[in-house]
């Protein structure tokens, strides 16, 4: 599923049923005041709804980036310089005896115009978002689409600013940005967090809470692209309901870096010369060096491209370019608007060329399943759909898309299409959970979809659009600045509160003593707590407290090891064990420390994520050196044992396999006289257990349900017999040493019975879909392993 992209400047202007008088302005403490807007009354004919609202143009000083007036009818100037205009002419005219004057004509020309049918696509690509979301889960394409008009209405404005002879005021340009959509964007956050606490599994809190400030700092993309999420490959009820602000961040950079590109041609624009050339040739520039990295790395990392502003920077130049040569194509194919009371040149190619794109449009992702193909070339369907809708225009035909793009129900969609994207996402993510649902149905998708409405329209009412028109907040830029930062801080407080409080509440890391039911068998009643709850997941990862330092400090470091030990530098142990290979060697850890606590040993933890230790054996680009690092480190550091996982299992299968190098990697530590305890691998799962098991827990269930719902025979998951067996017979290549190889098989610890449950007495077994929680270890791992390594280590 794609989540949505949305404008910054294509958000925010509103529609009023009559040109607005800015001096009678009414007070915003009226009821009218908020429920003002597109919709008719009921007395309204249905061509109120055909002919669609007037758009008062209230740009000030166009920091707004919506109007095109300039590539279609005259150039548009502020409310007030046109009153005084006016006044001007009246007076010109009475001066030249009620002739009209060349200026009272230019007067009369220089008046505001609203691109009814921009305005009408954005609701038609919020919408296919929304649809696509709740009920198809594929990419729409309208993502993109607001990233192209988002850049053509910005480019639009400054490079009116400059031909006019205005500063372009990027710094104002910013804090009247994100003054407009903070606040609505925080609103939504902090009642997506109060829903998160009320609905969601306290597995998934952590991360909202991180989403939610990641948001709010317009760095959610890159939040995402660290956590290295698949978007793809979960379904809608089990993302974050935040998740869908990557847009906004890809766009709330691009819109930090886009205005200060203008800022190159300034000096062109003080001399008198073009600006659109210089700048035609850098948009290209960016657009070509941003579509071949897109290209790159979607089909190289496709779930982090997708997220990489970098990646997507070629949309915004596309649209940067058409802006710059709309005048042109205008001019040569005689485009009018309907405030110029004169019909355009072509005016059944710009209907048919309008409806061409809205058809694209829709195919994108209703005929192409392009999930995978984003952001890469495939993204020039939906640009090139939005940039024939651009071009076309205002046709002049009632059977024009432009027609349909104007009317008052389209308009209405986007006046709330910001909020609508804003809470949509959460409202669906916030139903599947409480539904256990992929995907909604007719129905409910329906319900979820009205809500969305709904809420999206008191929103506006209530945040957006109040602050959009405080004069107040716009006299002085240190009130715009304070709406900015009283925005984030809401969110930060709300986030950072919440931690507090849970932190505050239970120890966040578990106690092992504090056990309520035999953690080695499958309970019968439901337990009062599932240990550990799902907020503290995060500290279950089975870290030591030191940084390699001292005798055991590495002479180099590795990419993704993190060298790290259980006694300080300068103690001294009566021995060393080291943990290396993947992250299944590292949650072993907490069995150890029993032993090495009674017979002072040293622990070394040179594991890396993802990699096991296969000294000998063909390796892929992340895990090329690693073999060789612990081995230069082992000769280092000669350590009397070493522990590392063996064997290797498969998610939806019982293949479990020695891998190639497991066997000349414990030939090769036997030869340098180390003690090798041969760990095999627990079993792998294709969906998260601890989530499994929470549901069905949180839903009422017991651990006999759990098991039930997520479990599996051992003979499922785990080979008959180890395959590390044949390891036990390897020998030092010094017949004079005494090395030797301790297999460590706790499958039945694991699963007892020859069943692998996902809760055992109170105690989750998995923290995710493959790793154990170190409560799980330290209660039922830690006294067999003790027995097991008695003797064994040395």
């Amino acid at each position: 599923m794609a989540p949505l992209a949305d404008s910054l400047e294509d958000w925010t202007q509103e529609a009023a049923a009559e040109p607005a008088q800015p001096d009678k302005e009414p007070p915003r403490s009226e009821l009218s005041a908020w429920t003002a807007g597109a919709l008719p009354t009921a007395t309204s004919s249905l061509d109120d709804w055909l002919q669609g609202p007037i758009e008062l143009h209230a740009e000030r000083e166009a920091e707004d980036a919506w109007s095109t007036a300039d590539s279609v009818s005259g150039t548009w100037v502020p409310a007030d310089e046109e009153r005084r205009s006016r006044t001007a002419t009246a007076d010109d005219a009475a001066r030249a005896g009620g002739r009209s004057t060349p200026a009272a004509a230019e007067a009369r020309h220089a008046r505001p115009v609203f691109r009814h049918e921009l305005h009408g696509l954005r609701a038609v690509a919020l919408g296919l978002v929304a649809i696509y979301h709740i009920w198809l889960g594929r990419v729409s394409g309208g993502v993109d689409v607001f990233l192209f008009l988002s850049a053509f209405f910005l480019t639009g404005t400054f490079v009116r600013r400059l031909e006019s002879g205005r500063p372009l005021g990027v710094p104002r340009y910013w804090l009247h940005t994100f003054k407009r959509l903070l606040p609505p964007a925080a609103v939504t956050i902090v009642l997506t967090l109060v829903g998160t606490a009320a609905f969601l599994p306290s597995s998934l809190w952590p991360t909202v809470m991180q989403e939610a400030v990641a948001s709010a700092a317009y760095v959610q993309n890159a939040l995402l692209v660290f956590l290295q999420v698949d978007y793809h490959a979960r379904d809608a009820g089990g993302a974050s309901p935040l998740q869908h602000f990557w847009s906004l961040s890809v766009q709330g950079q691009a819109f930090v870096v886009w205005p200060l590109l203008f800022l190159l041609v300034v000096r062109r624009a003080r001399r008198g010369q073009s600006v659109r050339r210089p700048l035609v040739v850098l948009m290209l520039a960016i657009a070509a060096a941003s579509l071949t990295w897109s290209v790159i790395s979607t089909q190289t990392q496709q779930q982090v491209a997708y997220f990489d502003t970098a990646a997507r920077l070629w949309e915004f130049a596309a649209g940067s370019l058409l802006a710059l040569a709309l005048p042109v194509i205008d001019r040569l194919t005689g485009a009018s608007r309907p405030e110029a009371g004169a019909l355009p040149r072509l005016r059944t190619g710009r209907a048919l060329l309008g409806w061409a794109g809205i058809a694209a449009l829709l195919a994108c992702g209703i005929v192409l399943d392009v999930s995978t193909m984003f952001p890469g070339w495939i993204a020039i369907v939906p640009l090139a759909a939005a940039g024939a809708v651009v071009v076309a225009g205002y046709s002049g035909r009632r059977w024009g898309i432009d027609a349909l793009l104007s009317t008052r129900p389209a308009a209405f969609i986007g006046d709330i299409s910001y909020a609508l994207y804003l809470v949509h996402w959460p409202i669906l993510v916030l139903w599947l959970h409480q539904s256990g649902q992929q995907r909604a149905g007719l129905l409910d998708g329906l319900v979820v979809l009205s809500g969305s409405v709904l809420l999206a329209w008191l929103v506006t009412r209530a945040v957006d659009a109040p602050v959009r028109r405080s004069r107040w907040l716009e006299a002085k830029p240190w009130r715009a600045l304070t709406a900015v930062a009283a925005s984030f801080a809401l969110v930060a407080a709300a986030s950072g509160g919440w931690w507090l409080v849970l932190s505050g509440s239970g120890a966040q890391a578990p106690a092992a003593s504090s056990q309520e039911l035999p953690t080695d068998e499958v309970a019968t009643e439901a337990p009062t707590e599932l240990r550990p709850a799902g907020w503290q997941l995060g500290s279950q990862w089975p870290d030591l407290p030191e940084r390699c330092a001292g005798d055991w400090a590495p002479s180099a470091d590795f990419p993704h090891v993190l060298c790290q030990q259980l006694l300080p530098g300068d103690a001294e142990a009566s021995g060393t064990i080291v943990v290396v290979g993947s992250s299944h060697s590292r949650q072993y850890i907490p069995a150890l420390l029993p032993t090495a606590e009674a017979e002072d040993l040293q622990i070394v933890n040179l594991s890396m994520d993802g990699c096991q230790f296969l000294a000998g054996a063909e390796r892929d680009s992340y895990c090329a050196g690693y073999d060789e690092y612990v081995l230069s480190y082992l000769d280092a550091v000669e350590p009397d044992t070493v522990l590392s996982t063996v064997t290797l299992t498969e998610a939806d299968t019982a293949d479990e396999t020695l891998p190639d190098g497991a066997e000349s990697s414990v030939q090769a530590l036997l030869d340098r006289g180390i003690d090798v305890i041969a760990a095999r691998d627990t079993p792998r799962w294709e969906e998260d257990q601890y989530q499994c098991a929470e549901a069905v827990i949180d839903g009422g269930g017991t651990p006999v349900d759990a098991d039930e719902d997520c479990g599996a025979e051992a003979s499922d998951r785990l080979a008959a017999s180890n395959p590390a067996e044949p390891l036990a017979d390897l020998v030092p290549a010094d017949p004079g040493s005494d090395a030797r190889v301790t297999l460590l098989d706790l499958s039945d610890r694991i699963c007892p019975d020859g069943r692998c449950s996902p809760v055992l007495g109170d105690v989750a077994v998995y923290m995710d879909d493959d790793h154990l929680t170190r409560l799980f270890v330290e209660e039922n791992l830690a006294g067999p392993v003790t027995e097991e390594l008695d003797g064994a280590v040395r």
